[in-house]
């Protein structure tokens, strides 16, 4: 029953996907401009009729320039793409287009606007000029040494909301064996009467304990900042003239941080997964060891940490295999997970103090 459950999670996840990637709505999009085949592209190919053009593309901006014969020109102005189609017969026959790009991971930092994306200029901007040690190397711009210290100031940034997410983990394990013994004795009564004092008695560990639902969300709090520092890492290379002038080297070591063939970048994915694996498998060795004195643990939680563990090497295989992709996004990768051994090695050292602490504590 549980690998079914998995199977179809998996099966799930796989659909979603393919289906946000099938079929496209009418309107200047870049896969729809990619759809027109003009007679310049390919001469002997059937080009894309005016017509189906529109209809792609939706309205255009005036139909006066087409003439009876269907030769003229279309022209679409949309959110600061630019599209224009040549027609002879009828017969799309040059196309060029400006603003238009085949995802948001392909457009360069500074294209689009709003909120989000301004966060997304800024921390360009911190990686631009980190690249240069803010002045000190001349004209000398690395990318992996800005990705490197915009990467350790962001997440050392982040440590408050990583200790005090530390810290509820503490509390939860200190009050996961209480809670397990109210559990079990409740077990096998289903009246609604027993589970209210069921309920009521977990409630009162979890006051006891100061276990809130907003300490649980604690480490939510640093994705938005974590997909802003993808895009960055996934869109700095593609143009950095909007930061300035400076050309920027984005070679390291033996491939480049902008490159995307996957036999260069598979030793750095491999270091990926395997700093990720060894950050997984150390938090489940103190997490054992710290249930190791725990009489009580139901079939719940032992399914829980099964469906964990899986959850575990789906990652490391997804983040082996985004890495392949980007060689950019594997350094990145490899800078957060040894940065993360570290603040888990801090952590574990303080542990016991700060779990003698919380039991003088309650």
């Amino acid at each position: 029953m549980k690998k079914n459950r998995i199977l179809t999670f998996i099966i799930a996840i796989v659909l979603l996907f393919g289906l946000a990637g099938c079929g496209s709505k009418p309107g200047v999009t870049y896969k729809n401009y990619q759809s027109i085949l003009t007679v310049e592209d390919n001469p002997t190919e059937i080009p894309t009729s005016l017509s189906r053009v529109a209809e792609l593309l939706g309205s255009p901006d005036s139909l006066a320039t087409v003439d009876a014969n269907g030769t003229g020109y279309l022209e679409w102005n949309v959110d600061g793409a630019f599209v224009r189609v040549t027609f002879e017969d009828y017969r799309a026959m040059d196309k060029e287009q400006t603003g238009l790009y085949e995802s948001v991971y392909q457009t360069p930092i500074g294209v689009r606007t709003g909120v989000w994306e301004w966060v997304i200029k800024q921390i360009g901007f911190f990686t631009y000029f980190a690249s240069n040690l803010f002045g000190l190397l001349g004209t000398n711009y690395y990318y992996w040494l800005g990705l490197l210290l915009m990467t350790l100031v962001i997440r050392t940034l982040g440590w408050p909301i990583y200790a005090k997410s530390n810290d509820m983990t503490i509390k939860m394990q200190m009050a996961q064996p209480e809670i397990n013994r109210v559990q079990e004795k409740y077990r096998g009564r289903t009246d609604q009467a027993s589970q209210q004092r069921m309920q009521l008695e977990t409630m009162e560990i979890y006051k006891k304990y100061k276990i809130n639902f907003f300490g649980c969300l604690m480490p939510l709090l640093q994705m938005p900042i974590f997909i802003a520092m993808y895009q960055v890492v996934q869109r700095f290379p593609l143009d950095t003239t909007i930061f300035g002038d400076a050309t920027m080297n984005t070679k390291f070591l033996w491939t480049d941080l902008g490159n995307t063939y996957w036999l260069e970048n598979l030793p750095l994915a491999l270091i990926v997964a395997g700093t990720m694996f060894l950050s997984q498998w150390l938090m489940q060795q103190r997490t054992k060891a710290n249930q190791k004195n725990n009489r009580y643990v139901d079939a719940k939680a032992q399914q829980s940490q099964k469906m964990m563990k899986f959850m575990m090497y789906f990652m490391i295989v997804m983040m082996g295999y985004i890495s392949i992709m980007n060689a950019g996004i594997a350094f990145y990768w490899i800078i957060g997970n040894v940065y993360q051994l570290f603040q888990s090695h801090i952590s574990h050292r303080k542990m016991s103090q700060r779990q003698e602490q919380l039991r003088k504590k309650f």
